[in-house]
């Protein structure tokens, strides 16, 4: 098996300000129990490092700004990049990172990938790593990778400068035999076990690995713990190396906190354009699509408001998205100042093969277009201003319908269907019929009636005590116009019943 551990050394702060834009170089800091934990670069610069006491950090840098440490986001953003993992390989195993502030060298939250299965389907190792890479920079996200033959083993090589540099010109798998030269050659202080640990390693003079691997077992369990044995045998692969596996779920959470809060619709729209762009990669890899995207404005202590997006059909491009969210946040009057904004996708569907039939193999461009009109009428009106119309098994021409909560445009029938009757119909059907004045044998309504077209016998609910039995007609009026007019048959009344355009 091929392992790939990703490090994810600075979630702390990325959890807190991955909404910042690339250009920003104010300091920032994140603290925990009057400690500093984590800071970004422009903080660095400035001699502000993790174990730092507020005060001093302060004294260092006035303009430093401080944010206080939220687990909750951090678990959120590292089950987020789970589920982008997902996307490249069916085996992943989240491991969030030590909360104690006090044990700042526990290691910070990782990532391990199966990657063995994928290198094919991704062209090779080099595009794997490179693919990888590339998009954690995109979503502003920190990271270190370490290639092993077990969890255990990526992890401690993670940590390793130089064998990071040969992963990172390296285009095939190391052998056996170079994985354990890696893990020879490391020092005894990025194993994974406790500070305790690793202080005791270094008072018995072990600095490497590769001295401790000399020492026999069972002298090494006396002084150091049966776990310990276990871990090493973990480490060069002669015992298993299990890890918890992960499922993703069927929705999609993407949340950005902002250290400021923005109080302009028009500001969310850059946030919310990387949003789109995580959850279209996400989707397009596992073979979903969302019909209705769920924005969270987060106003704090003034509680939250939900916007949604609704989609016709599945879409993928990131610019149609975020032109339709546009479109939608132009009718939002913001209470507050907003200080997160969340992308969520509640219920994520496979795609289904006529989908992908009418995107790649139909000529259904102005079925597209369709699709798009309706999506930015949805988004500009509102929901409740669209409906469309659904058949309904009935003879009656006025119960054969109904009113449908949305417009379907699918040009490919699917399971059981309704035809309509192949006659003329017109396109204005009254409500409710009108009953048509009969003088001398002749039909008025605005003036005579010519009768052009007919008898259609329509006879409905003949087994029922209301029998509807009805001869249709198509007449003129004086003016040209054409009407859709019927006989009933039990009262031999006329009535007007369409209008044709």
């Amino acid at each position: 098996m091929l392992w790939l551990c990703i490090q994810l050394p600075k979630l702390s702060l990325e959890a807190l300000t991955r909404a910042h834009r690339a250009g920003d170089t104010a300091p920032v800091a994140v603290s925990q129990s009057n400690l500093i934990i984590e800071a970004n670069l422009a903080a660095h610069a400035l001699n502000i490092e993790p174990g730092l006491s507020i005060a001093t950090a302060c004294a260092y840098c006035p303009g430093l700004q401080l944010l206080e440490r939220d687990t909750e986001r951090e678990a959120q953003l590292l089950q987020q990049l789970a589920q982008w993992a997902y996307g490249f390989t069916p085996v992943v195993s989240p491991r969030i990172g030590n909360s104690d502030s006090k044990a700042l060298s526990e290691g910070p939250a990782c990532l391990f990938l199966e990657l063995g299965g994928s290198l094919k389907a991704q062209g090779g190792l080099a595009p794997l790593l490179q693919q990888l890479g590339k998009e954690l920079h995109k979503m502003r996200i920190s990271h270190q990778m370490g290639l092993g033959h077990s969890p255990s083993a990526a992890h401690l090589l993670s940590q390793l400068p130089e064998h990071r540099q040969w992963l990172a010109e390296t285009r095939t798998p190391p052998s056996p035999q170079q994985w354990k030269q890696w893990i020879s050659f490391a020092p005894s202080k990025l194993l994974d076990c406790s500070n305790k640990a690793i202080a005791k390693l270094y008072a018995c003079g072990i600095k490497r690995v590769s001295q401790l691997l000399a020492i026999p077992l069972s002298e090494v369990g006396n002084r150091f713990g049966r776990d310990f044995i276990d871990y090493l045998a973990r480490l060069n692969g002669s015992r298993p190396d299990p890890v918890p596996g992960y499922q993703p779920p069927a929705e999609f959470h993407s949340e950005l906190f902002f250290p400021s809060p923005l109080d302009n619709s028009e500001q969310l729209l850059f946030p919310a354009g990387r949003l789109v762009r995580e959850l279209c990669r996400q989707l397009q890899r596992r073979q979903l699509y969302s019909p209705t995207l769920y924005w969270v404005l987060d106003y704090g202590s003034r509680g939250a408001e939900v916007v949604n997006v609704e989609l016709s059909r599945p879409l993928f491009d990131p610019q149609r998205l975020i032109a339709l969210t546009k479109l939608q946040l132009e009718r939002v009057e913001l209470k507050e100042p907003v200080q997160a904004l969340a992308l969520r996708c509640k219920q994520l569907r496979p795609l289904e093969t006529t989908m992908l039939r009418e995107d790649f193999f139909e000529e259904s461009g102005n079925q597209h277009e369709s699709y798009q009109l309706i999506d930015k009428l949805k988004a500009r009106l509102g929901h409740q201003a669209l409906s469309g119309v659904t058949l309904k098994e009935s003879y009656l021409p006025e119960q054969a319908w109904a009113s449908a909560d949305s417009l379907n445009l699918q040009s490919k029938p699917r399971g059981h269907q309704l035809h309509p009757i192949n006659a003329p119909r017109p396109n204005w059907l009254l409500s409710r019929p009108d009953r048509i004045q009969q003088r001398d044998h002749s039909l008025f309504y605005d003036g005579e009636l010519q009768l052009l077209q007919g008898p259609e016998r329509i006879d409905g609910y003949w087994w029922q005590h209301h029998r509807h039995a009805r001869d249709y007609y198509i007449a003129r009026g004086p003016q040209g116009s054409l009407y859709w007019v019927f006989q009933d048959l039990t009262s031999e009344d006329w009535f007007l019943h369409g209008v044709y355009s």
